[in-house]
């Protein structure tokens, strides 16, 4: 069935997609040398579907007017094409979906005996398509089997004597080791400190519903008993009405969208529960006597952070099923659009996909243009003004479970947190994937210390469908971790007033600044490619309200002006600093307090760091 009009795209050119002919010659014209960048390899990318951009002065001639607005391409030996703009239209949104260029990027649907090489090759052929890229298969990042390393015995963190707060049980709370380690797991020997210091972090705030999560991957089980109350709802959205109420460009999306079948009905099942296990770590409601505990969820009192479910990731482990790159790029888009500041991918392209260079390629590549979307514009109003909790967002990636070094995307983006795991001991799980592209780690489990309590618990979806518990293990269990920890740091930072001025470039130098050492519980094999350390959620906290820029300061010749760095900075033990002109001004340190001596009139500026991931400058103004 065509729902606009049938198509033809000459290959060199893409002249007009009003053209209307159903006869399309597949020959390139003679003396056309130009063709599109190919990113990836096709012997790797899904059938049937493909992804291509067009030119700036193509784009600006298509003007959709609907939410996905099919069209059809019929092409001797291709069959039938049909493609629509990987982003639809979206309301109020769409000015600066079109500033930040997504309104170039389209999707293509043909038939799956079509090989997409030879589709590539066409619409690399026209000169208004600039790439051509492969859609992959995506990984969820839960472990399986793989080859066992043998890890050290010690332990990393500071156990904190926390009392639990809340009234789920003891029982939940041995489960839940990852939060709270005190050295015992039911009858295992664990390492205390070996978690994510929450009970601490519980102590100072418990979440915020202002704060939203976007669950990239299976559909979250909304109904769960330990769930329900946390899950994001569309203030916009009638249910079931068939009706785009908010005119955001989906229909029906109420908790989130189902972007595998396109629709708002978000499904669920036993075999599909990763997406119900990680946004339990996230958010399950804290303190109604039931269940497991959500890092950020709340204080029983309707205050945890919420969850948005987008629906990306099919039943297969290993990718085969789900809405490859298209389906999660489009959620990416439609998490910032709607509200999320913090984005939680527990995926992966499958391993070794795609190299550096075909990622970063002449930046072509849809995932990488959406990660790049979203930390602009989460929390963002149409007209450029903060409305969420903070202004941008935050993407976490799980760093994969292939016990190995190579480098995995989108995780290996240096703009994304990319997360290792690690066990009850404290060490690196067995299944991790580690390198010097690695952020940070966080608990992860390892079911081959303690096949029964190794791994993380959490919520997950019965076999008849209904709210249960279960463990699983991966670094898909070691990134809602982060995911969890940067939403309460959100909601700490915000606070009863509301406080506007956190950023991601603030929130991620506070994560990564607070982390606890790991290297020298790592052994040789993961030293130094770990990350800068472990999880610490505690210590995020007291950093984040420290991220302030330090103010600038002006200065008469021979004056001295003093700075207490604990008033900026988490720890003040090893502060490095350096001025960029130290004619004008000269600096020093000494027990935590930078003096600024004002040498000759001029303009300088200092840079310190804190040793770690936190570095701020001081403009200096001598007069």
């Amino acid at each position: 069935m065509y729902f606009k009009k049938t198509l033809f795209i000459p290959l060199a050119a893409l002249v007009t997609l009003a053209g209307c002919t159903r006869n399309a010659e597949s020959e390139s014209p003679e003396g056309n040398n130009q063709r599109a960048v190919i990113i990836g390899v096709a012997e790797n990318a899904l059938p049937g579907q493909i992804l291509f951009k067009v030119s700036p002065d193509y784009a600006s001639t298509k003007a959709s007017g609907g939410v996905y607005e099919e069209e059809h391409l019929l092409v001797p030996d291709l069959g039938d094409i049909k493609f629509e703009r990987l982003f639809p239209s979206c309301g109020r949104f769409e000015k600066r979906t079109r500033e930040a260029g997504l309104n170039r990027w389209f999707i293509a649907d043909f038939s799956k005996d079509v090989p997409v090489a030879k589709v590539a090759e066409y619409l690399s052929g026209s000169e208004n398509v600039e790439a051509v890229e492969y859609s992959y298969a995506l990984e969820i990042a839960d472990a399986d089997n793989y080859t066992v390393f043998n890890p050290s015995t010690k332990a990393v963190g500071i156990p904190h004597n926390v009392a639990f707060p809340f009234n789920e049980s003891t029982r939940a709370q041995e489960y839940q080791w990852h939060y709270n380690n005190t050295g015992r797991v039911f009858t295992s020997s664990s390492a205390a400190g070996a978690d994510a210091d929450v009970y601490a972090a519980w102590q100072l705030c418990t979440g915020d519903p202002d704060v939203i999560v976007a669950v990239i991957d299976q559909g979250v089980k909304f109904d769960h008993e330990d769930l329900a109350a946390n899950m994001w709802r569309n203030p916009g959205e009638i249910p079931d009405n068939g009706i785009d109420d908010d005119g955001n460009g989906y229909v029906d999306d109420v908790y989130g969208y189902n972007f595998i079948d396109n629709n708002g009905t978000i499904t669920f099942s036993e075999e599909n529960s990763h997406g119900t296990h990680v946004a339990g770590t996230i958010s399950a409601v804290n303190n109604n006597g039931i269940g497991v505990n959500g890092i950020a969820g709340g204080s029983g009192n309707q205050d945890g952070v919420r969850i948005m479910t987008l629906q990306t990731l099919g039943t297969a482990a290993n990718g085969t099923s789900g809405g490859g790159l298209g389906a999660s790029a489009r959620a990416m888009k439609y998490a910032a659009d709607n509200g999320a500041v913090i984005s939680q991918n527990s995926w992966g392209y499958s391993s070794g996909v795609l190299s550096n260079g075909d990622w970063s390629k002449g930046n072509y590549s849809a995932m990488k243009d959406a990660i790049e979307y979203f930390i602009k514009y989460a929390g963002i109003d149409e007209n450029g003004e903060q409305t969420g909790p903070m202004a941008g967002g935050i993407v976490i990636f799980a760093a994969g479970n292939d016990a190995s070094e190579l480098v995995e995307y989108p995780a290996g983006d240096s703009q994304v947190v990319s997360v290792a795991a690690t066990s009850y001991l404290g060490t690196p799980s067995y299944y991790t994937n580690f390198g010097k592209w690695v952020s940070m780690c966080a608990p992860g489990g390892d079911e081959v210390m303690d096949a029964n309590y190794g791994g993380v618990y959490s919520t997950v979806v019965a076999k008849d469908g209904s709210s249960s518990y279960g463990s699983m293990q991966g670094t898909s269990m070691a990134c809602p971790h982060v995911s969890g920890a940067c939403a309460l740091a959100v909601s700490y930072y915000y606070g009863a007033d509301k406080r506007k001025g956190l950023t991601p470039d603030m929130l991620r130098g506070a994560l990564l600044g607070s982390c606890n050492q790991i290297d020298p519980y790592c052994g040789a094999a993961y030293a130094g490619k770990m990350g800068v350390g472990s999880l610490d959620t505690y210590r995020l906290l007291l950093a984040v309200n420290k991220m302030e820029d330090i103010p600038s300061v002006s200065i008469s010749v021979g004056e001295t002006k003093t700075i207490e760095l604990k008033d900026y900075f988490l720890e003040v033990n090893a502060i490095a600093y350096s001025c960029n002109d130290n004619s004008v001004a000269e600096v020093s340190v000494s027990r935590g307090r930078l003096t600024i001596v004002g040498r000759k009139s001029g303009n300088a500026v200092i840079s310190v760091s804190d040793g770690s991931a936190i570095v701020k400058t001081i403009e200096v103004n001598v007069k």
